[in-house]
């Protein structure tokens, strides 16, 4: 096993960080095989839906659905639908009904219109299960609650509005319990210190960068990496603060002249972190000026563009915060508690990240290619 591989494998342990349980919930109410008719949470009491009741007795087909920031994204929806349909699969063989899964969001980031979009599909009686992604989470505090007060089961999934009435979260742990940990900002920052080390470079100076300063997650994501940074190098500098960096938005196209200028006015930065999807462009603005090994940058997710960076070396690594996992958790949970009245437990369920490196990014590939399959 090759340093690289050692290092992915133990990073994707520390990860396995056992979530803090948000308080005890039981479920109360008549007995049976499908969902308990009400439940109770640290929050309060949620009864289940008539109408969702009667489909479960019943076992009729389940509509389960997840809102999601964007759909024009490239990667993320399609991890995402992958996870879902593979899990409504598994529940079909575990519990004998159907689920119908379906992703929905505006074309590119609106919280508005995410929101809009969401509560008329609960209107108009189309989800008997819903996951949020709330790309700015206190804003959708009350939809969800909406939703839960309207009797249907509720998660969140890839960023969480914890103070929320949701089920439960399923995604990356970026800044929540243990409080004041950063376990996705440490992981990246954990390779970024083997790759210098490597590579025997030492950084001067290095950059934040994110789409959304003010998101908790992206704050974590950006103060996990940057104390860990700190901690192996004493004298780097740097640019911005989790609460004051340079922010890009997540379109691409908007990136790469953000970023361009960024560059021009600090020539000095030899270091660039991304809390999301950022780097694979700053890894590309690099290579365009020639800049290639003299300054480097690293990131999240993947995409087909992200991995193919990884391979020619554009940028470092970029960690995957398996889009497809938490899909899955989201859909696999909610069937547990609908078909056989599991209440969750813990109100938060991490999922654990994989650090895509030169030494893994082919068999990355691979698993995306099957996901871009079944999620096409």
């Amino acid at each position: 096993m090759g340093v690289r591989k050692q290092f992915v494998l133990a990073s994707v342990a520390a990860l396995g960080l056992l979530g803090t349980a948000c308080g005890t919930s039981t479920s109360t109410g008549t007995s049976h095989s499908g969902a308990p008719y009400t439940a109770k949470f640290d929050w309060g009491t949620f009864t289940l839906s008539s109408a969702i009741a009667s489909k479960v007795d019943k076992k009729q087909a389940l509509n389960f659905v997840l809102s999601f920031q964007t759909l024009a994204t490239v990667g993320a929806p399609v991890n995402l639908l992958a996870g879902m349909r593979q899990a409504a699969k598994d529940v079909k063989t575990a519990y004998g009904v159907d689920v119908n899964v379906k992703l929905i969001g505006p074309a590119n980031t609106d919280p508005v219109a995410q929101i809009s979009q969401l509560q008329q599909a609960i209107s108009a009686g189309q989800v008997d299960c819903l996951a949020v992604e709330p790309v700015t989470p206190d804003a959708f505090v009350r939809a969800i609650n909406q939703a839960i007060d309207g009797g249907v089961p509720t998660y969140t999934v890839n960023t969480d509005s914890p103070t929320s009435h949701r089920f439960a979260y399923s995604g990356a742990n970026d800044s929540f319990p243990p409080t004041g940990e950063h376990p996705m900002g440490q992981v990246a920052g954990q390779y970024t210190i083997q790759w210098l080390h490597d590579h025997n470079v030492t950084p001067k100076m290095a950059a934040l960068v994110t789409g959304d300063t003010s998101a908790s997650w992206a704050q974590g994501r950006m103060q996990g990496w940057m104390d860990t940074m700190k901690a192996a190098f004493p004298s780097l500098q740097f640019v911005g603060t989790p609460t004051n960096a340079l922010t890009t938005g997540y379109d691409p196209a908007a990136i790469y002249p953000a970023v361009a200028a960024f560059m021009n006015g600090h020539p000095s930065v030899d270091l660039y972190f991304d809390s999301d999807w950022g780097a694979k462009t700053i890894g590309k603005l690099i290579t365009d000026r020639g800049k290639k090994g003299m300054i480097n940058t690293i990131g999240y997710n993947v995409d087909t563009t992200y991995l193919d960076e990884v391979t020619s070396g554009d940028v470092m690594a970029t960690v995957d915060q398996r889009y497809d996992e938490q899909s899955y958790g989201f859909v696999k949970g909610c069937a547990d508690f609908l078909l056989k009245g599991t209440v969750p437990s813990s109100g938060f369920a991490y999922v654990q990240p994989t650090v895509v490196t030169t030494t893994n990014v082919a068999d990355v590939k691979t698993r995306l290619a099957q996901e871009i399959a079944l999620g096409s």
